[in-house]
């Protein structure tokens, strides 16, 4: 016996399918909105949780960013080249690299953070304070569900 949520359904009414095409369309404002000079959305990404919870490890922002290591290296390479942060080495675990935000960084991604609300305003219209605040819950929820990788774990195969 199949219920709703695992009959299938047309591509339209698939939550994933959704989900990847409000991605796509947002990011695509979100390219056209932020300042370039941030090295782009995902670059901002990086600024604003620095600014947040400055002197992080690389790899640890890598996490929170949920970006494989390697492309958060390099990321923090051009951040690091237009002087908007620094790294420098742990002081008691010397393999450990820390990520410092610079005070031209904090300059920016303030800047950015402007352009961010202006996108959330404007991507977001369509729902009222109270479903943007569901929808908020809902994907934080999936977010904390999801391996970081995206790769799905066995237990989460349908069978």
């Amino acid at each position: 016996m199949t219920d709703a949520s695992t009959s299938p359904q047309g591509i339209d009414e698939l939550l994933s399918w959704r989900l990847v095409v409000a991605g796509r369309l947002i990011r695509t404002m979100a390219d056209t909105k932020i300042d370039t000079q941030a090295g782009g959305a995902p670059a901002l990404g990086a600024l604003l949780r620095l600014a947040d919870h400055d002197d992080i490890s690389q790899a640890e922002l890598a996490r929170r960013q949920r970006v494989e290591a390697p492309s958060m290296c390099r990321m923090i390479d051009r951040l690091e080249r237009d002087g908007l942060v620094e790294r420098t080495r742990d002081v008691t675990d010397k393999r450990i690299i820390k990520v410092r935000i610079t005070d031209e960084g904090r300059n920016v991604a303030a800047a950015g953070r402007e352009a961010v609300a202006d996108l959330e305003s404007g991507a977001f219209a369509a729902l009222d304070t109270s479903e943007r605040a569901t929808l908020a819950e809902l994907l934080g929820r999936l977010l904390d569900a999801l391996p970081e990788t995206g790769e799905l774990h066995e237990s989460n195969r349908a069978t």
